[in-house]
């Protein structure tokens, strides 16, 4: 792992960092698993009960966390799994383990919520409204101004990753696992060629915002469809390093997000404060 990256994981964890064979790095490739631990292992199907135990609310803030005899009812769990699921879920901020005391769930302000793992757990557990219009709001003040800085500052070798990955989401069927993986590698592309190091620290909680919005939509294949034109203008924009026009051209495509996402729920949001329209865009 990168320096860099280990200093992003560091920033959102708030924690000391785990060997990365405990809790790997985000990849695109791995889009289709609900988390960034490997479900295969047995503390990782332990942490993802855990957590969605505490943020469903089923176990509440300052509650003892079922035991591992308490979980054996749904799978074969070890001590060891056990202890080794709750060392990543205090590393992610959801429980704490307190001498005497025993393993709690953890107020929701202590909570690593740009952590990939959170967020895809938020997502299985409880994709609300209100959550939903949280994290695109971050995605609508991070992706602009990565678009602006990235039509300043790329590279021939950013348009050429940029341009590819626009052309897998072109080329394949809406929603297709390739499709999926080149929109991800789209907006991922977008950030590195910002350039920023700082700015890089928050592109796993966007990618994995929009990984999750894109299979909330799968079916929609007029969103998807309809959002392909508004992803080539803010590469043009970005080729033509005009910077304020790769900003407005981000902007209104994650509110357009946002409203397919909402859609897709079957969210009820159109109040006159809630509602957010579809824009139309400055090609």
């Amino acid at each position: 792992m990168s320096s860099a990256a280990t200093a992003c994981r560091a920033l959102l964890s708030g924690s000391p960092q785990w060997p990365l064979r405990e809790v790997p790095s985000m990849r695109v490739r791995d889009f289709s698993r609900p988390t960034t631990l490997n479900p295969d292992r047995l503390f990782g199907q332990v942490a993802q009960k855990l957590a969605v135990a505490v943020i469903t609310g089923r176990v509440k803030a300052g509650e003892v966390l079922p035991n591992e005899a308490d979980l054996r009812s749904d799978i074969s769990v070890s001590r060891t799994a056990y202890r080794e699921a709750v060392k990543i879920l205090t590393a992610k901020g959801l429980v704490e383990a307190r001498p005497k005391s025993g393993t709690r769930a953890a107020p929701r302000e202590r909570w690593n919520l740009l952590d990939p793992d959170v967020l895809s757990w938020h997502f299985e557990a409880d994709p609300n409204e209100r959550f939903i219009r949280d994290l695109f709001e971050l995605r609508r003040f991070v992706e602009p101004s990565a678009a602006r800085l990235a039509a300043q500052r790329r590279t021939s070798a950013d348009i050429a990753r940029i341009e590819a990955a626009y052309r897998g989401m072109a080329d394949g069927a809406p929603y297709a696992e390739q499709t999926i993986r080149a929109d991800l590698a789209f907006h991922e592309a977008i950030f590195a060629a910002a350039q920023n190091s700082a700015l890089q620290c928050l592109a796993s909680a966007v990618i994995a915002t929009l990984q999750w919005s894109l299979l909330l939509k799968t079916g929609d294949e007029q969103a998807y469809v309809e959002s392909l034109p508004d992803h080539e203008h803010v590469l043009l924009a970005i080729i033509d390093r005009d910077g304020d026009l790769a900003s407005a051209r981000m902007a209104g495509l994650v509110i357009d997000s946002l409203n397919t996402t909402l859609a897709s729920l079957g969210a009820h949001y159109a109040t006159e404060t809630g509602k957010v329209m579809r824009i139309k865009h400055t090609k």
